[in-house]
């Protein structure tokens, strides 16, 4: 019998792993899609039966705002944010109502979520965990993180301007949710998490969406912050930033941080990647979730998987697959299978 919590933590400390660990986002009982999705009907995708690592995430806490005249789910979330469900199965949600910041005197009037009002959740998780997966790896995701909370708050185009026209209105928002956010660690812990993994949301594919010199002074700090807080409670540290990562590397190199999430792995590149980290840390990988997993053959998926095995395991470890099939979008069932059968091969 497989030591799944074990396995993954050598891989993540260069540990010798007796195989390449998987993760799996789709976990039931528990994964829910931006609430989009009734947790109680997921059903683990064909021979990912035996993963290693649950990904268990904290989205939002919403309040029904009942449905729109096209029957759409309407909610808002603790943000202040309304968003809607579309009947387009292709988009997870939108954003139909935000606040206005404009000055520091609107961010010091705001009324601002109390984390305390997330308990639900985390207590509700720990529930499962200890019913369902006591013997998995529990990696908590912080999903949206400050980024993506921000791009709510402000819209895209408005946090984009808003960084060069008001920044330190942008900045006093961020840290009201870089202060939210801190305060939901250690509940991860508590619900039973060994890692916890940040996602957020700085570059596209081709690249940055605003200056690296903006990131390294100003936000790679709340990155730290977030970090720092993840190791005192005695969890892993991870992160996934979409998109093309490049000119910033360097600096992500720099974070303590104990292992890197890519499911847009291409969009950076794999060898440049691979010069970075391999057998400096562990890296979660997926199959290319914006190529690959999305258009490509079974016979290209195969040869993408061998690529990432190639590109970043080591005879020590360092390598964890992340297994997705998604939802909203909705990956093809053949290129899930596809996926999983080859990542099975190493496992």
């Amino acid at each position: 019998m497989r030591n799944h919590i074990d396995e993954v933590r050598r891989a993540i400390e260069f540990g010798s792993p007796s195989y390449v660990p998987m993760e799996l986002v789709d976990v039931p009982h528990i994964y829910n899609a931006y609430g989009t999705l009734d947790a109680e009907t997921v059903r683990v995708p064909e021979g990912a039966e035996d993963f290693d690592s649950a990904w268990v995430t904290y989205h939002w806490t919403f309040q029904d705002l009942g449905r729109n005249e096209r029957g759409e789910p309407v909610r808002k979330d603790e943000w202040g944010c309304t968003q809607i469900v579309p009947n387009d199965t292709s988009v997870a949600y939108q954003v139909i109502e935000r606040p206005t910041f404009n000055t520091l005197a609107d961010v010091e009037a705001y009324p601002w979520p109390d984390p305390e009002g997330t308990n639900w959740f985390f207590e509700s998780r720990k529930q499962l965990i200890e019913k369902y997966y006591p013997d998995r790896f529990i990696c908590g995701l912080l999903d949206p993180a400050p980024f993506v909370v921000a791009f709510e708050l402000f819209g895209y185009d408005g946090l984009l301007l808003n960084l060069y026209d008001r920044l330190d209105v942008v900045l006093a928002v961020f840290d009201k949710i870089l202060q939210y956010q801190l305060a939901l660690i250690p509940k991860f812990r508590a619900m039973g998490a060994h890692m916890v993994n940040v996602i957020d949301e700085v570059a596209g594919t081709s690249g940055m969406m605003f200056s690296p010199r903006l990131f390294r002074t100003h936000f790679k700090p709340m990155y730290d912050r977030l970090f720092s807080e993840i190791h005192r409670q005695g969890m892993y540290a991870s992160l996934l930033l979409d998109g093309n990562l490049t000119e910033i590397m360097d600096d992500l190199a720099a974070m303590d941080l104990d292992q890197h999430l890519f499911v847009q792995a291409n969009s950076t590149g794999l060898d440049t990647i691979a010069d970075y980290f391999r057998g400096k840390r562990c890296l979660k990988v997926s199959v290319d979730m914006m190529r690959n997993l999305a258009t490509g053959t079974p016979a290209e998926i195969e040869a993408e998987v061998d690529s990432i095995v190639r590109h970043f395991r080591t005879d020590r470890g360092g390598l964890v697959f992340e297994a997705m099939r998604w939802h909203r979008p909705e990956f093809a069932a053949e290129r899930v299978r596809a996926q999983i059968q080859a990542m099975n091969r190493y496992r």
